[in-house]
Formats: structure tokens, C-alpha cells, sequence
């Protein structure tokens, strides 16, 4: 049993189990490694593994695995389902060999490869972007694209822009994706479309569709999204099935 006993123990002690998804991700199959930073930096290695979208193994392990989450807490906090705080996204991190890198998307927000774009005049728009899913809930970004040239950063609601700001007269645009997705996108497996089509969302005029598709396909753009870090695949469907944890029975296990 391991750690999915305890789990569940301190799940129904401390509040009610979260609404489940009628049924879990099939996709969902192998194993997921972790590191849980304690405040005083002490690190507890733990991996979890999955059969189509189960909990079936849970423990610490003497050695860091190949890669892993990193998450400052303790080894049994859940994974966060509501919209994440910018500071929470920017302190986790994916660990790949003995490299600690920023999480997607937080690491190609200021990619310096988006300022290759090809500039078009009045190519304007504003994107609330969200990915849900992700290891950290909901991310959030406000993108803006001036005459072409993006700009980025974390938030964890949109306000309405400064008078001065890039694109602050320029229409708005809501698209949203799972963390799955938007990292096969990157990766090229899957279309900007077809990331949307499957689990997201889209808001806004088909024109301002258009004008952010056409940006989208740009080779610098193209380019900068194919160089971001490829992260194991295991972690893109982690959001998804951590809800899952303290539902399944206890027979699975």
C-alpha cells in the first residue's frame, strides 16, 4: 500500500473528497517520479505509477529517479485543481538529470526566440491564455502581440490593460488547452488546432482566430516552441489523474 493508505487517510480527515471525473484517463500508464522540498530543504524522493489512469504504486525511494516534479511541501500534499498563483508556478520545477528547469509554460514566456518574429503592422491582439491540468492547476497567461511582437507573462486573473501598455486598444482572445496538449503541440505532434479541439476552448472573433493562427505559424515562432525543453511524457498527464488518487478504491492498490 505505501504512501496511498496515508493518503487517503489524511484526505478524509482533513476535507471532503473532491468531485472525480466520471472516468479516468486511459492514456494515463507508467510511472511518475517527484521530489518534495521541505522548508528546511531537506528532499524525499517518491514516484508514483499508473495503469490507464490508476494509482497502483506509491513510494519513497532512497535515490532520486531520472527526472522528476519538484514541489516544495510535504510528499503527501494533492495536487493544486484551482487556478495557480504565478509564485507557485515560477518555484516548481521539472528535474531532468541533476538540471532543475522552469515548468511549461513559465519557461518559453520570454523565450528569446519570439523576437525573430517577422514584424506585420497592426498585428494586434490580446490572448488570455490558460492550460489546465498542469502539475500546479490552472496556468494562466496574459499575451500580447504588437504589430506581431509577443509579450508574456504569468497571471493569475486578466485585468484590464494600461492606457500605455503593448496592444491595449487591440481586441481581446480566450484559448484554453490541457497541459497534455500544449506539450505535444510544442513538440509538433499536434496542431494549434488540434490542441485547441481536444479538452480546450476558444473565445473571440474567427478573424482575431485567424490573425493569432497565422502569428502561430511563423517559422520563428515555430522554431522557438520546437527548442523548448521535451519533458517526459508521464508529466503531462500527472494533473489529470492526481485528483483521481484518493477516489480510487482500495482494492486497486
Amino acid at each position: 500500500m505505501g504512501l496511498i493508505a496515508r493518503y487517503r487517510e489524511q484526505s478524509a480527515a482533513t476535507a471532503p473528497a473532491a468531485t472525480a471525473p466520471p472516468v479516468p484517463p486511459a492514456h494515463a500508464t507508467g510511472v511518475v517520479h517527484h521530489d518534495a522540498v521541505a522548508d528546511d530543504g531537506t528532499v524525499v524522493h517518491h514516484h508514483q505509477r499508473f495503469e490507464a489512469g490508476h494509482l497502483v504504486e506509491w513510494e519513497v525511494d532512497e535515490r532520486p529517479g531520472p527526472w522528476a516534479l519538484v514541489r516544495r511541501g510535504d510528499v503527501l500534499d494533492p495536487c493544486p485543481t484551482g487556478v495557480a498563483r504565478p509564485e507557485l508556478v515560477r518555484s516548481t520545477r521539472v528535474r531532468i538529470g541533476d538540471e532543475r528547469l522552469p515548468l511549461p509554460m513559465f519557461d518559453e514566456l520570454d523565450a528569446p526566440g519570439f523576437a525573430g518574429v517577422e514584424r506585420v503592422p497592426d498585428a494586434c491582439l490580446r490572448l488570455r491564455y490558460q492550460l489546465t491540468d498542469t502539475p500546479v492547476g490552472i496556468q494562466r497567461a496574459d499575451i500580447r502581440y504588437q504589430d506581431s511582437l509577443r509579450s508574456a507573462r504569468l497571471v493569475e486573473d486578466w485585468e484590464e490593460p494600461e492606457p500605455d501598455s503593448p496592444a491595449a486598444g487591440a481586441p481581446e482572445l480566450f484559448v484554453s488547452m490541457t497541459f497534455r496538449n500544449y506539450l505535444r503541440m510544442r513538440t509538433g505532434e499536434l496542431s494549434s488546432l488540434e490542441a485547441i479541439e481536444d479538452g480546450g476552448a476558444i473565445d473571440g472573433r474567427w478573424t482575431l482566430m485567424l490573425l493569432l493562427h497565422g502569428l502561430v505559424q511563423d517559422p520563428a515562432y515555430v522554431a522557438t516552441l520546437r527548442g523548448s525543453v521535451v519533458v517526459p511524457a508521464e508529466l503531462a498527464w500527472w494533473g489529470e489523474v492526481a485528483p483521481w488518487i484518493d477516489h480510487d478504491p482500495p482494492d486497486r492498490t
